[in-house]
């Protein structure tokens, strides 16, 4: 069952595609809260693992970057969803072929 969160994102995606990193990096800071260490998500990794999939994604911090702990089920949602949208963009895209009759 998609959480809450993921519907969201999902309404990202009418905005305009220079807005979009931005309020998509927003977005996940206030969702996700701050980045844990490695240190500390691998002393939490089982609160962080049954949280994920309880629909609360977590930022790690590694290095200079971030990664993003989720579960499977809001990962294959969003995508799947983006995947039948641009698949049904694509549909409209294609002009109809013009049947005459014999």
């Amino acid at each position: 069952m998609p959480h809450r969160w993921t519907e969201e994102m999902k309404r990202m995606r009418v905005l305009p595609a220079a807005e979009k990193p931005s309020i998509f990096r927003t977005f996940i800071a206030k969702e996700c809260g701050v980045p844990l260490t490695v240190r500390d998500a691998r002393s939490h990794l089982f609160l962080l693992a049954t949280g994920a999939l309880a629909g609360r994604p977590r930022l790690i911090a590694v290095d200079d970057d971030k990664t993003i702990l989720m579960s499977l089920a809001d990962l294959e949602g969003i995508l799947l969803d983006l995947a039948l949208a641009k698949f049904v963009e694509g549909l409209r895209k294609v002009p109809r072929r013009k049947v005459q009759n014999r």
